[in-house]
């Protein structure tokens, strides 16, 4: 579902204000990484919304050259995106949210736990992987009929 610009602000705005009012309710065990991240999502968040058109184009350019991909490549890199930004967000929220070490958080954890957290992330990371491919086609066909009508 696409929304408009306006929706886009104000629902991105919300959640930053939500995000940026979190460490009120829970502690968070480095405040000063945690609110630096934040604030450059925000700056990212706003220069995504300011150059709407730029990034439309870019996208149509770059998504029309990976449509002659094979379908498990295009998948397989789309996958390997979400697995980053998967472990990013794991590693975020365990380091600088509950302030633990994360060489001793995986070496605290037993075998079978470091191996199914493996199995969960990649497993989701393919998932998003055939979504992303999904949503992108989506997106990619509705720019086309905007930009050749």
């Amino acid at each position: 579902m696409e929304y408009n610009k306006t929706t886009r602000a104000v629902l991105a705005f919300s959640a930053l204000a939500i995000l940026i009012f979190i460490p009120l309710r829970v502690e968070i065990g480095y405040p000063a990484i945690y609110y630096t991240v934040i604030a450059l999502i925000g700056i990212r968040v706003g220069f995504l919304l300011i150059n709407d058109k730029k990034n439309e184009e870019r996208f149509f350019k770059s998504w029309a050259r990976k449509k002659s991909w094979p379908k498990l490549l295009v998948v397989l890199t789309e996958a390997l995106k979400s697995l980053v930004l998967l472990l990013l967000i794991v590693i975020f929220g365990q380091v600088v949210v509950n302030g633990t070490d994360f060489a001793g958080l995986v070496n605290g954890m037993a075998l079978g736990a470091r191996i199914a957290i493996a199995a969960m992330l990649v497993a989701f990371s393919v998932i998003l992987g055939f979504v992303n491919l999904y949503e992108k086609n989506r997106k990619y066909d509705r720019l086309y009929a905007q930009f050749h009508p």
